[in-house]
């Protein structure tokens, strides 16, 4: 570990931290020879967690009184320097945070797991509600083990509080433990055991949370909470709401069609499933925003979606963050998006979509960087797994045109996750920024393997292609982007992008002006996003700013 961490040091304080990756590593520290396999051997991620936490009780001990504190941010193997006291990463100990870890299966049938899966979950749904209260989001706290040193997460995670649990099911009964602990001591503030029948589990979720507000009483969240309500009444209905959720976070074409189909059938068990109605809005938004459907076909139902949750349940965060979306991206209007996301985040401070979407769809587009990074930087505190954060920590650094920051925190992604497309197509759009076409080139292949034949990775390429020179490959996408235009949506961006890359100026303003008559929802970035700026002072395009309400 002090060879690792001595060598980190080194190669940034000598401007080469962009050599600082998991390969590089396994070579220069750990001895590794030149057929290193990182798939493989995990020895430098085993040994940046070991570091991480080492570092973490150095400082709290004989280090204390160090005026510079060295930190490795989770997921990445540049470390950063601070002043004590001035930390960079995590919440922060004086605000309240809880970890809820997967409550573990004790059932004799493995697949019982989901079912445990989904009492976290929508025990950090009820938590999520309390102000004053940060709650480490479901797609991190799912990497955690249910046997982890509270202490140990309170050290990596920056959390205060673990829950953890237990689950054991049998026919129509269920048993039910669980713990309540304070990181910094591995104390115990509260401890119960339930054993119920099924139709029970509901009451004693709200049981668990209520608990859990009692021990916080004097932890500095406000005395004054509002009333914890459960998201469903129906348990097969519930079910099908989770699992909704899971294809949902999969964002694949097939996925998000898998969603609304069990959406549906939770709906049709219980109507009056709020939650359920919120799950159809999202499936909606994210198939028009990743062009599965034209807007047109998809944001009305969405719309109709959210609308009816909010009726069903009117303090509803996640549906109020849903009509967020629809009226930046489709509708353009700007001032009601802003009062969905805020009012979303009041009812919910710890739904990590709505800090999310209201970052990287509403305030970043709008060019209000610096409350865009707060809301993102709040997003990955809660959710610090998540791919989809992370890629949109390293699209601010791009709307920023700080190219080689974007770059890293790709290859962060990368790390984290080397089978989530959007990492490599978003570091191919930032080599083009940097005019590094070939390497542009390298990276949306590889999205493209990964993803298929989506139109905006193939535009982009187009893009690559025509900046590098090579006019023929440029054409040969286009033709590829109107063929498949024949048989779904393609969002016209797509096409002036690479109509603008060859120099075709009056083709490029020729989509631009139809992407805006039929909504496109890439269309929005128009005010803010560096594939743009040559077009900026054209009178032209600051008619298009106007039309999307940007500009008088």
């Amino acid at each position: 570990m002090s060879s690792f961490l001595r060598f980190a040091v080194e190669q940034v304080l000598t401007n080469k931290a962009n050599e600082l990756k998991e390969y590089v590593i396994g070579v220069e520290v750990f001895r590794r020879n030149q057929g290193y396999d990182t798939r493989l051997d995990p020895v430098v991620r085993v040994e940046a967690r070991r570091l991480r936490s080492k570092l973490a009780t150095y400082y709290e001990t004989e280090g204390k009184q160090d005026e510079i504190v060295i930190e490795f941010p989770k997921g990445s193997y540049v470390p950063v320097f601070h002043g004590r006291g001035e930390s960079k990463s995590g919440a922060g100990t004086d605000t309240p945070t809880v970890a809820v870890l997967p409550f573990a299966n004790l059932s004799a049938e493995p697949e019982n797991a989901y079912f445990s899966d989904g009492l976290t979950q929508e025990l950090i749904h009820l938590l999520t509600k309390l102000r004053g209260l940060r709650v480490l989001a479901w797609n991190s706290s799912v990497h955690l083990s249910a046997s982890a040193d509270p202490r140990d997460i309170g050290r990596e995670f920056h959390v205060n509080t673990v829950l953890t649990g237990s689950v054991r099911r049998t026919r129509d009964r269920v048993r039910i433990t669980a713990q309540f602990v304070e990181t910094a001591t591995g104390f115990s503030l509260w401890s119960e055991s339930y054993d119920r029948d099924m139709q029970d589990l509901f009451v004693i979720q709200e049981e668990i949370a209520s608990a859990i507000v009692s021990a916080l009483r004097s932890r500095l969240i406000p005395a004054k909470q509002p009333e914890l309500r459960r998201s469903a009444q129906n348990i097969d209905a519930y079910n099908l709401y989770l699992r909704g959720r899971f294809y949902w976070n999969e964002r694949t074409s097939q996925g998000l069609k898998r969603s609304i189909q069990l959406y549906k059938e939770a709906l049709a068990i219980d109507p009056t499933f709020a939650m359920a109605y919120a799950g159809l809005a999202d499936s909606y938004s994210i198939m028009a925003e990743y062009s599965v459907v034209h807007p047109s076909e998809a944001l009305p139902l969405a719309r109709t979606a959210a609308q009816q949750a909010l009726a069903l349940d009117p303090d509803l965060g996640e549906a109020e963050t849903s009509l967020g979306l629809i009226r930046a991206l489709y509708d353009w209007e700007w001032a009601d998006a802003e009062r969905h996301f805020r009012r979303a985040i009041v009812l919910n401070p710890s739904h990590v979509t709505a800090h999310h979407w209201y970052a990287i769809d509403f305030l970043a587009v709008c060019g209000r960087m610096d409350e865009a990074d707060e809301h993102i930087r709040i997003a990955r505190e809660l959710d610090p797994f998540s791919p989809l954060i992370l890629e949109g920590v390293g699209f601010m650094y791009l709307l920023r045109r700080q190219y080689d920051q974007a770059i890293r925190e790709y290859r962060e992604l990368m790390h984290l996750d080397g089978y989530f497309y959007k990492g490599y197509t978003a570091m191919g759009r930032a080599y083009i920024q940097l005019g590094q076409y070939d390497n542009a080139m390298v990276m949306l292949e590889k999205g493209r393997s990964l993803a298929g034949d989506i139109p905006n990775i193939l535009g982009a390429m187009g893009q690559a292609a025509a900046y590098s020179g090579d006019a023929e490959r440029a054409h040969e996408l286009l033709q590829e982007l109107h063929a498949m235009s024949e048989e779904r949506y393609v969002s016209l961006t797509t096409l002036a992008l690479v109509h603008l890359a060859l120099g075709e100026r009056d083709c490029a303003f020729a989509c631009l002006k139809q992407s805006v008559e039929r909504h496109d929802l890439p269309v929005t970035g128009l005010k803010t996003h560096p594939a743009y700026d040559p077009l900026r002072n054209d009178p032209r395009f600051h008619e298009l700013l106007v039309q999307l309400r940007f500009e008088d």
